[in-house]
């Protein structure tokens, strides 16, 4: 099968049932762009047909929705990334390596939690956890970006935890963020991207805002979790929501056309990013990087709370545990690095083109976990979604997978494919940590092509 296309991947499934800124005060034309006058904004203003963020095949909403808002109706743009415009953002700015698990969400009755396995690049993560990969993916694309935080945002949450981004961001406030975002919808002709509390649900994450009514008084947009109780009636399925600005935390506001220019190659730069993103922590229940693989190991051996428990219960961490695997695999399989150029006479690129060959393994490796248990009548067709019971509301539908489940034997040969993946994980890494130090001994020094060494000695050996 091919990898784009799953029927519904783990982090989806789970998630649908569950720098210079215009000067924002000022007249519609004081705030034009360089060189050309502001759209006329208009009473009403719809884009049409804008793709859905499905949170299927490509859990990371952040980069999903960047990707449909520059892609939309931009064919250049995919040309520029022939590798796949999320898949390329992914691997540059480092997010394709945020993978995780939660105690809380396996052991869900004990925490009175609901399942999230994206939770690694979910917004509010990526608010307070990386901030600069959302900058990185904006400049990769070749645009410019135009953050907002906006400071009248009745969402309260943890300013201190956020200050990076607010540092990196333009304060604003629920007049400015209409104007804002009317503004660049007309002039661009794109969706814009904003982290958004969905008050129906209490969810906060990314979503795409594709129009307004009534010159901004209500937002049309697509969001990855719409659902019955919100207003869906907006033309092409939009939501379709009044007082929206205060339900606006962040704008994600991408500008014009703009080359990167940073003082190293992209592939150094990605190389920087896959290590910092890829480091193992554990923050109360959450373990993330390679702490994740070691939990999740853990966690499906545990015998006194599989073997020795109801099926029920049984049958809600067997849901966790198929969806984190499907997270994982689309985390792992659309992830590139960008093409290395570095000198070295392929010494230094062998090692990045080793390396990229590690998440593509780990991608397998996660369709060896479902076959084990979870393929028996096809892909996810045990996932039931249950809304007469409290959260989470997914269950596994098959009594027999569920008596298989609870088999040490069965669970061994899981654990060790979770060992297998965590290995090749490590490898990858240890092979872009030695791409980086030959890469930072040459005389590049993290630059590319001509070799500066050709006619001297050279630096590295």
């Amino acid at each position: 099968m091919n990898r784009r296309t799953f029927l519904k991947t783990a982090a989806g499934f789970a998630a649908s049932a569950s720098f210079t800124l215009p000067v924002l005060g000022k007249t519609n034309t004081e705030n034009a762009s360089e060189g050309s006058a502001m759209a006329e904004i208009k009473k009403d203003f719809i884009i049409k047909d804008v793709p859905r963020i499905e949170n299927t095949a490509c859990p990371d909403i952040f980069t999903d929705a960047l990707k449909i808002a520059l892609s939309y109706k931009n064919e250049e743009l995919n040309k520029r990334f022939p590798e796949g415009i999320y898949d390329s953002i992914s691997g540059f700015s480092g997010r394709g390596w945020l993978i995780g698990f939660d105690d809380a969400c396996f052991y869900w009755e004990k925490y009175d939690k609901g399942l999230h396995e994206s939770f690694p690049v979910s917004g509010l993560e990526s608010i307070y956890k990386h901030p600069d990969t959302m900058l990185d993916a904006v400049e990769f694309a070749g645009y410019k970006h135009e953050f907002l935080w906006n400071e009248d945002c009745q969402y309260k949450i943890d300013k201190g935890k956020a200050k990076s981004f607010i540092n990196m961001a333009e304060k604003s406030n629920n007049e400015n963020i209409r104007q804002y975002v009317t503004n660049s919808l007309v002039e661009h002709q794109r969706p814009v991207v904003v982290l958004l509390h969905l008050s129906s649900n209490s969810i906060v994450d990314f979503a795409l805002l594709t129009g307004y009514e009534s010159q901004g008084q209500a937002i049309l947009g697509r969001s990855p979790h719409q659902n019955p109780d919100m207003d869906n009636s907006g033309e092409y399925g939009y939501f379709r929501m009044d007082k929206w600005e205060r339900e606006v935390l962040a704008v994600m506001g991408v500008g014009k056309e703009k080359e990167m220019d940073r003082d190293k190659h992209p592939c150094f730069i990605a190389i920087q990013n896959a290590l910092r993103r890829s480091r193992g922590y554990t923050e109360g229940t959450r373990y993330y990087g390679f702490s994740a693989y070691d939990a999740w190991e853990r966690a499906i051996l545990d015998d006194d709370n599989i073997v020795n428990v109801d099926n029920e219960i049984v049958s809600r961490r067997f849901v966790y545990h198929i969806l984190l695997t499907g997270y994982t695999a689309s985390q792992k399989a659309f992830t590139k690095l960008p093409k290395c150029k570095a000198p070295s006479h392929g010494v230094i690129s062998g090692y990045v083109e080793r390396a990229q060959a590690g998440p593509g393994i780990i991608h397998g490796l996660m369709w060896d976990i479902w076959r084990v248990i979870g393929l028996r009548k096809g892909f996810l067709s045990g996932l039931e979604v249950r809304q007469d019971v409290p959260e989470p509301y997914l269950y596994w539908d098959d009594d027999e997978d569920i008596i298989t489940f609870k088999d040490r034997a069965v669970r061994e040969r899981i654990a060790k494919i979770i060992r297998r993946a965590k290995q090749v994980d490590e490898q990858a890494i240890k092979d872009l940590q030695t791409a980086k130090e030959e890469w930072m001994m040459c005389r590049g020094r993290g630059n590319d092509y001509p070799c500066y060494c050709k006619d001297k000695p050279c630096s590295r050996v």
